[in-house]
């Protein structure tokens, strides 16, 4: 029996996902793939380690009594400047029309033509709201699992004696054994008494300790040579300019956290950026300040910690020492740093800034911003653009706010013709593989083949979705445990229906303890939850590994059903559905370019009988 695999760039949400990414500009320098083996740094290059306690300590800590935290380091370095630089401009870019856009003439003009970006009224209902989520932007207070995370917390247990030893009897359960200990552990994190053992047996093996499982890392107690301060350290291997050395990383002294990133040697107890004080949510648009020849951007948000009542300066200082820090751990700026031929050293500089103190509010900001980037990437324009972004989020409830962005750049989406039924005969399907929809005897042949995918669509009343598959049958597609779109729409709104019957039977409960007569009495009205249908689309021969093919095809579905929410159509099989949303939460951006364009809207025209259209837009 087959298994009902299916796919799309939005199950979980999760935008960790090693996808490949496509040239972005024509007759540019290529990104380099290829992947070197880690070497390990010579000996020589360990950091200095502490083997002694410092005096006046408290049990537990490292640092003398009345230690304070200093001042961040404030060295003068190409990146430093860069980010001072308050003179920067970045590369302008503006729409320029395709010359083979021709108006329609007006004795063919058909009602919707020439209309644009529908606004809607009311608050954006549950299923439709934006969605993104990625392992950099964890929630207050939660423990973040980055990698070697779990090997450092066995390292650290096991010196404290709280770890299963290789001693132990195999027949005694250490849980059931020693709970107490256990549950110290785990509620409260090591105490200071469990932190002195820790400290003691590092000291003892010399000031380093290798960590479990994960070759050339190192915990080591180690001061800061510009701070003096002292702190517990993950000791690795990184590779600079070509020069690989080692590097300290404060652990984050939150109990129970053993994360290392965005912790700072000028603080006496270094947190992590998860654990930080006064967080704020900054979304930053970043570009390289070295290149002036082309438009690069880079959609990031994060989160950061400043002083309560910090000015916008201070602000915008911490983000952009935070976008210094992080930059390296996107792909897309990665791989552009592994660009063959750059002329020099790429500097993340930020071109615009976000900060909110609501994540909720950063998130639709990262939607925004990342969805104009998405148009201007497909769209010709005065500059080349190399977009950076990979699984973006896509906008929804901010029609109005798209749309004058758009203008802003000199272009307007439109519908520029409603097909009359001839010609929506003639519109051919142009991506690789078979058009199934409507072609039922087609459908019934498919079987599922090794190299053979499929792509389909879910719809509802006021809701499409697209996806692919290896298999045609969806039979119980929407029934698979996941959170996607289309899974997510279904659970709200059958969770909505639940919940309004069980009111009803609640003030119907009521009024028979008062006597009332039910007929007599009046409820709110019953809500259904609209009926979902799974529609296959079409079929693809895709012998790739990584199925890129099909996954591109699928990206430009994604972005067609967007365009569709935002012109305001409705569900083309279901005659006198309402004005419907895309399900889909994000799309992979990097699997298309400006070449796209004309494909997506073939799509569109095939599959909803409009043309779209980013037309110039002329400034009153």
């Amino acid at each position: 029996m087959e298994v009902d695999e299916s796919f799309s760039e939005d199950d979980d949400f999760v935008t960790t996902q090693k996808r490949t990414t496509p040239k972005v500009v024509k007759k540019r320098r290529n990104y380099s793939t290829a992947k070197t083996a880690t070497a390990a740094p010579d000996p020589s290059k360990h950091l200095a380690v502490e083997t002694t306690r410092a005096p006046n300590c408290d049990e537990g800590e490292l640092n003398p009594r009345g230690s304070k935290d200093k001042e961040k380091r404030k060295s003068e370095t190409a990146t430093s400047l860069a980010r001072e630089d308050q003179t920067f401009q970045p590369v302008p870019w503006s729409y320029i029309v395709d010359e083979e856009e021709m108006e329609v003439e007006e004795e063919e003009m058909r009602l919707r033509d020439g209309r644009g970006i529908i606004y809607r009224d009311g608050d954006l209902d549950e299923e439709f709201q934006i969605r993104h989520v990625s392992l950099l932007d964890t929630k207050i207070d939660t423990t973040v699992k980055g990698e070697g995370v779990d090997q450092i917390r066995k390292t650290i247990l096991r010196l404290v004696g709280l770890a299963e030893t290789e001693t132990t009897s195999p027949d005694l359960d250490v849980y059931e054994a020693s709970p107490q200990l256990v549950l110290t552990q785990e509620e409260q994190g090591l105490t200071a008494a469990q932190k002195e053992v820790l400290f003691q047996e590092i000291f003892r093996r010399g000031g380093r300790v290798v960590v479990e499982d994960k070759p050339g890392w190192f915990l080591i107690i180690h001061k800061a040579p510009t701070t003096g301060l002292i702190h517990l350290c993950l000791e690795i291997p990184r590779q600079v300019r070509g020069v690989w050395i080692y590097a300290a990383f404060r652990l984050c002294t939150k109990p129970k956290c053993y994360q290392y990133n965005s912790t700072f040697s000028s603080d006496v107890f270094p947190k992590c950026i998860q654990h930080q004080s006064n967080p704020i949510y900054t979304v930053s648009k970043v570009t390289d300040y070295n290149r002036n020849d082309v438009v690069l951007f880079l959609h990031i948000r994060g989160r950061i910690s400043v002083a309560s009542n910090s000015s916008d300066q201070t602000k915008d200082e911490e983000a952009e020492l935070y976008i210094s820090q992080i930059c390296s751990s996107y792909t897309g700026w990665k791989n552009y740093c592994a660009t063959e031929g750059l002329a020099s050293r790429p500097i993340p500089k930020s071109i615009s800034r976000h900060h909110f103190n609501n994540e909720g509010e950063a998130l639709r900001m990262l939607s925004l911003e990342s969805t104009i980037g998405m148009f201007m990437k497909l769209a010709p324009g005065s500059q080349p653009i190399i977009s950076l972004d990979e699984l973006i989020p896509l906008c929804y409830g901010m029609e109005d706010e798209i749309d004058a962005r758009l203008k802003e750049l000199g272009m307007e989406l439109k519908i520029r013709r409603h097909l009359t039924p001839t010609e929506r005969k003639k519109v051919k399907y142009l991506f690789p593989g078979e058009y199934l929809l409507g072609a039922a005897a087609a459908a019934a042949e498919q079987q599922p083949k090794k190299g053979k995918t499929f792509l389909y669509t879910i719809m509802s009343r006021n809701m499409w979705y697209f996806g692919w598959s290896n298999t045609p049958d969806f039979k119980g597609r929407l029934n698979e445990r996941g959170s996607d779109g289309a899974r997510e729409y279904k659970r709200i709104t059958e969770k909505r229906q639940k919940g309004r019957e069980l009111e009803i039977e609640g003030l119907k409960q009521r009024d028979r303890q008062l006597g009332r007569t039910e007929e007599l009495c009046i409820y709110p009205p019953p809500l259904k939850a609209p009926t979902m249908t799974c529609y296959l689309l079409a079929n693809c021969e895709d012998d790739e590994k990584n199925t890129i093919k099909t996954k591109t095809i699928e990206a430009k579905m994604i972005i067609a059903g967007y365009v569709a929410y935002l012109l305001g159509f409705r569900n083309p099989i279901r005659p006198n559905s309402d004005i419907g949303y895309s399900a889909n939460k994000c799309v992979s951006i990097g699997l298309v370019d400006s070449t796209s364009w004309g494909e997506i809207c073939e799509f569109v025209k095939l599959f909803w009988g409009f043309e779209p259209m980013l037309a110039k837009y002329e400034r009153n």
